[in-house]
């Protein structure tokens, strides 16, 4: 018997029983999950838009949510790795540990130093490790063990990113044949630079075990197509399928949405009015709003020169301007979000010594972590966003900024032409995020710009977020994973243990 199959043959880890069931609590909650998706992402324990989004989506759809629970712990090596199960309403969240390697190595080092900038096209940047490979590795078999232990005949499984490109090798190996697809949240590189991770063959093998393949943008995925023809025999069937190894597989493009309920919960919020008062009365009328991740795509220097260049063409914003700079440490790696913060402190203190006096900085630098409800009473008050990554996968904080907006007076949205959300933002004044001077030019614009014009393009942009939601995204990828392949595969018939007894049969 392989290995996964003896695992979730085994008597469930949390062995307890629920108070006059005489069940495991494992087994309670599978009789009252109702779906057939199985959502499989890195983390849902960080309060963030993205785990709004996939709290929206399984609100709303049903399944279970398979996940990291942000805690790391020793565990002897064979021993099963303990989880936790509980229900969310319509769905059930499944979480598990990492082991302090799993954490070090697998996650900080080799996606963050190692995944991470060849996605991002910096693979000169690139540090990888055997050690790292391993680590990364024993991951996606974690997430694969809790999907093998939870999966029935009719699920769908739906990975999210690139922390996951391993996981469905593994599912494969233990013989599941449900669909599974994976989404990639983060940009796919162009040309060969794919093949600068060493062990590149591993993880197209792994892709290639996927049913559908959905990217952010049509360039990703034209890149991810055509570098697989460069080097694989693959037989074109329609625009968006291709037979390659005896597998059919589909790619789409699938831009990532927000939940607008999730919106308007956050708007609704004390903490948000609070926090939107407190900006109003203490912060410059023209205040420009600048965040997202500290790491080396977040363009945050060009955007600081920007604002030196504004302020010597420009004399109207002496001491009527400032650049809100969120940088709470929790935005960036771990491994350099320390050594990023403290160069753009010091990028922050030289232009404030130059141009700032007693009473005025033209940046102001935030590390403290708000929370998301205060987050969006920045984000209302603020006249202007500057969002210009050098390279991005989703830029959703563009499309919360928007949303959060006050349309009778909204504030106007600047954003990188490299940002994944650029190609859905009609409406956004679109910039080079290397050029601060034509940054400062777009600042400027955006500052001087009349209410009827603002109100005309902030329309536009509400209208987009509204037709392609969040749930707009996550109906389109699971409709085209569900859909019938070109060329139908005789699969073999799903392996089934009928003694494991539940309304949803497990494998």
């Amino acid at each position: 018997m392989s290995g996964f199959l003896q695992f979730i043959l085994r008597p469930p880890i949390n062995s307890g029983s629920l108070p006059g069931t005489g069940a495991s609590p494992q087994r309670v909650l599978k009789e009252y999950s109702m779906s057939g998706l199985i959502l499989v992402s890195h983390n849902q324990c960080q309060r963030s838009t993205l785990t709004a989004i996939y709290d929206g989506i399984l609100s709303r759809q049903g399944g279970v949510w398979i996940s990291w629970d942000g805690e790391s712990r020793v565990m002897p090596p064979d021993a099963p790795r303990p989880y936790a199960v509980q229900q969310m309403g319509q769905y059930e969240t499944v979480t598990f540990p990492y082991t302090p390697g799993e954490l070090n190595e697998g996650y900080h080092n080799y996606i963050h130093k190692g995944l991470w900038p060849v996605f991002h096209q910096r693979p000169d940047m690139a540090r990888f490790s055997t050690s790292g490979y391993q680590e990364y590795k024993n991951i996606n078999k974690a997430y694969a063990r809790a999907i093998c232990e939870n999966a029935t005949p009719d699920d769908v499984i739906w990975i999210q990113d690139y922390h996951l490109l391993g996981c469905a090798t593994y599912i494969r190996e233990e013989g599941l044949t449900n669909l599974v697809g994976i989404f990639l949240h983060q940009p796919f590189p162009a040309g060969r630079m794919f093949e600068t991770i060493p062990e590149w063959r591993w993880f197209t093998d792994s892709l290639l075990c996927c049913d559908l393949i959905g990217f952010q943008t049509v360039q990703d995925m034209n890149n991810f197509l055509v570098w697989l023809e460069s080097e694989f025999r693959i037989e074109r069937l329609e625009a968006q399928s291709f037979r390659v190894h005896g597998r059919i597989i589909r790619v789409g493009v699938f831009p990532v949405g927000i939940d607008l309920d999730d919106v308007q919960s956050l708007r609704d919020s004390n903490s948000c009015a609070y926090m939107e008062m407190q900006c109003r009365e203490s912060l410059p009328e023209n205040t420009v709003l600048s965040g997202g991740h500290l790491d080396e795509s977040s363009g945050l220097p060009y955007r600081i020169s920007t604002l030196e260049v504004l302020l010597r063409k420009h004399d109207c914003y002496q001491k009527n301007i400032t650049l809100l700079q969120l940088a709470p440490p929790a935005a960036g790696h771990a491994h350099d979000a320390s050594e990023l913060g403290h160069a753009l402190e010091a990028l922050c203190g030289e232009l404030n010594g130059v141009h700032g006096t007693m009473n005025w900085y033209p940046v102001n630098y935030l590390t403290h972590g708000y929370s998301r409800e205060e987050q969006a009473g920045i984000y209302r008050a603020s006249r202007v966003a500057l969002v210009t990554p050098l390279m991005a996968g989703m830029s959703l904080m563009a499309k919360m900024y928007i949303a959060l907006q006050d349309p009778k007076n909204p504030g106007v949205l600047i954003l990188s032409q490299f940002a994944g959300a650029a190609g859905q933002m009609e409406g956004a004044i679109i910039v080079n995020p290397y050029d601060p001077d034509a940054m400062a030019s777009a600042v400027h614009r955006a500052l001087q710009m009349p209410l009827h014009e603002r109100r005309s393009l902030h329309a536009r942009l509400i209208k987009g977020l509204h037709m392609h939601n969040s749930h707009h995204w996550a109906e389109s990828f699971l409709r085209m994973l569900n859909a019938e392949p070109t060329a139908p595969e005789a699969l073999p018939s799903p392996a089934f243990f009928p003694h494991l007894s539940s309304s949803r049969a497990r494998y």
